[in-house]
């Protein structure tokens, strides 16, 4: 027997043959005695070049039925299947290239036929995963952002493209894409997507108030599908924030009747109660923002439930402002309270008034003010004659810097108000008249008239 007949046949006894059996109703096992047959009589064959051109021909065919969930490859022992498998494509460098070629969105339609064909739902939705997670090994090379837009177009809308179970497994297919996308090593896609599998029941969930319809479950009313959400395991209780989030968005766009839109109301609402009992989670964040990023955050930021903790920490930390906000202003007036002290000294020993107006510049106008008014009621300051005399010039310019701006800014919103209430005149082609649309009145006489530039494209 020449090289070739012998790897052939090697990889019929170990490969192909527990295949065949477990179709044929058997149980898969290997009856030829691989050890006895290969190594003993010189070896198992090398995995060379000869060796894995020969696996990957010989496994084309049983490669594309567990691709696209055939029914007779996967009915049986999965477990088995995917054992047999994952050793196949591990040895054989062709089937990234070969998966590369292949239609996913077949395939996930072929796995949801089986979910609608075998009871065992749970087990048939973790093989696709590792079907995916084969791919992502096998570096299969799609364009992933066309295969992750077709699938936006076959089911984010409030309709049912398939079926309730086929329609999940695309979204299972439409997460991989967006994984497959992200800029991450493949450790990190492959960490991220055995997040996913294991959050899939809650991710389910999510998905459906994010597409507007409802996958994975038989329900045909959301608030159905959110009192799942809130009555299942323990488990969702911290990813709960993220479902509402996203659900009070899609109620904003349903067209319920009363009936319906009380229950969703009340749903809503224990809802909302049952978050604040728990301590909120950012395990599923990364993954969420890259399967929907464009609108993840914004909806966490915009519906987001606060936990009972974060309403906690909020009000201590308002308490901290304010507790800030009240040394802040203590200090602040312990220092003005310093200097019109400093002040009075200035005055009391004759300094120059035009140095004390130096100073008082430097304050704000409210500042300054005040500190005016508390010197002149100290009987002791208001017995210096410089003091007396040059006092009325100084509260003046005071009050003229405090109180002006806001005249100012009265007299100016009073103008505008009087040219909008103006009214418009229409004039017959020819006639002359007084045009006051260039004129802005800023009293009450004609002589407080302001002339207005006009402005043209000459």
């Amino acid at each position: 027997m020449n090289n070739i007949d012998r790897i052939k046949d090697y990889i019929q006894d170990a490969y192909i043959s527990p295949l065949e059996r477990l179709m044929n109703g058997d149980n898969g096992e290997k009856e030829v005695n691989l050890y006895e047959k290969y190594y003993r009589q010189g070896g198992y064959p090398p995995k060379d070049a000869d060796y894995k051109n020969m696996l990957h021909e010989m496994m084309v065919p049983y490669y594309d039925m567990y691709l696209n969930g055939d029914y007779q490859l996967c009915k049986p022992n999965m477990e088995f299947i995917r054992l047999q498998m994952k050793r196949a494509i591990d040895d054989d460098d062709q089937f990234g290239k070969w998966a590369s070629e292949q239609d996913l969105i077949i395939s996930a339609e072929g796995w949801g036929d089986n979910l609608k064909r075998i009871p065992e739902e749970e087990r048939i939705k973790k093989q696709y995963f590792y079907v995916l997670k084969a791919l992502l090994q096998a570096d299969c090379q799609q364009d992933w952002n066309r295969l992750s837009e077709e699938l936006k177009e076959m089911l984010f809308k409030a309709e049912v493209y398939s079926d309730y179970k086929t329609d999940e497994v695309l979204c299972v297919l439409h997460a991989f894409t967006m994984i497959m996308q992200q800029e991450w090593t493949k450790e990190k896609k492959a960490e991220n997507l055995e997040l996913l599998r294991q959050q899939w029941k809650f991710m389910k969930h999510y998905y459906s108030v994010m597409i507007r319809h409802i996958v994975g479950v038989k329900w045909t009313q959301f608030h159905k599908v959110a009192e799942t959400v809130m009555t299942s395991s323990q488990s969702f209780k911290p990813h709960m924030h993220i479902f509402y989030s996203g659900l009070i968005d899609c109620v904003d766009e349903m067209v319920l009747d009363k009936k319906h839109q009380r229950k969703m109301d009340k749903i809503c609402s224990q809802m909302q109660e049952e978050i604040t009992r728990y301590e909120p989670s950012d395990l599923l964040y990364e993954l969420c923002d890259a399967i929907f990023p464009e609108s993840f955050q914004r909806l966490l930021r915009e519906n987001r439930a606060k936990s009972y903790k974060e309403i906690e920490d909020e009000s201590n930390q308002k308490d901290e402002l304010i507790r800030q906000l009240k040394n802040q202003s203590d200090r602040t007036r312990k220092e003005l309270e310093k200097s019109k002290e400093i002040i009075e000294k200035m005055v009391l020993s004759s300094i120059p008034i035009e140095d004390i107006d130096a100073e008082l510049e430097h304050y704000p106008a409210g500042s300054a003010w005040d500190m005016l008014i508390k010197l002149n009621a100290n009987p002791i300051i208001n017995m210096q004659k410089a003091w007396r005399e040059h006092y009325p010039a100084l509260i003046e310019k005071y009050r003229e810097r405090l109180f002006g701006p806001i005249e100012q800014q009265k007299n100016l919103t009073e103008a505008m108000m009087k040219v909008a209430e103006r009214p418009t005149y229409n004039y017959e082609s020819g006639a002359t008249h007084d045009d006051k649309r260039s004129q802005l009145m800023l009293g009450e006489n004609r002589k407080d008239l302001v002339q207005l530039k006009r402005l043209s494209n000459e």
